[in-house]
């Protein structure tokens, strides 16, 4: 179905379907703290010193960070992620420089 839309580029011997991205109004806050999103739990582990630096974000300590389970399984959450709700009602992190990228303003309706 959808390959009657989608553009043919040549790598070598494989063709490679070219997509886009449907555009989807989604939800998002930014996680900066415990406390910050109710599906944002705290990050701990008995295995790892809270005191280390973050091995993604290289910025800060593993005790400033959250975690949340996806339907793929569970993420780290950096301070400054977003925190996005998808079109099946998951939610799941996003680093901020993606975030920027790929989303922008919403409508906002009043409830």
């Amino acid at each position: 179905m959808f390959d009657k839309h989608a553009c043919l580029v040549y790598d070598g011997f494989m063709a490679i379907k070219k997509y886009r991205k449907k555009p989807v109004v989604i939800e998002a806050k930014q996680w900066h703290k415990a406390g910050d999103h109710s599906e944002v739990g705290y990050y701990r582990t008995p295995a790892m010193d809270g005191q280390i630096v973050c091995g993604k974000c290289r910025t800060y300590r593993m005790h400033d960070h959250g975690w949340i389970d996806t339907l793929e399984g569970g993420h780290i959450v950096c301070p400054g992620d977003w925190i996005i709700k998808g079109i099946q009602g998951e939610y799941y992190p996003c680093k901020p420089d993606i975030f920027e990228v790929t989303y922008g303003p919403g409508r906002v309706t009043r409830v």
